[in-house]
């Protein structure tokens, strides 16, 4: 069987997408949110587990630019989080997120 050149790209960028937010996950999210998104970071936050890739997104914008209120400590670590990556590593995580 022969597999397109566009299909087998688009599977390539998909993996790699993949393994870049779930690296990101483990070190810098899994530790509030759980090896699963199950947990409520903080102990306030919502679980992310169910959350749609667009809603995640969203969250880790408003964090960080504080329309979405939290304990300043959050705001700082998720300013930081979304200041050092770009939107495609971003959207990388919430994919993943979203995935679990």
């Amino acid at each position: 069987m022969k597999i397109s050149k566009t299909v087998w790209l688009v599977c390539l960028v998909g993996t790699v997408l993949n393994a870049s937010g779930a690296s990101l996950y483990k070190q810098k999210c899994k530790s509030c949110h759980g090896s699963h998104g199950e947990k409520k970071a903080m102990g306030k936050s919502k679980a992310i587990h169910k959350m749609s890739v667009s809603a995640i997104e969203k969250s880790m914008y408003d964090y960080a630019s504080g329309k979405k209120k939290a304990m300043s400590y959050v705001v700082k670590v998720k300013k930081d989080f979304v200041h050092g990556h770009n939107d495609k590593t971003l959207h990388a995580l919430a994919v993943y997120i979203h995935g679990l």
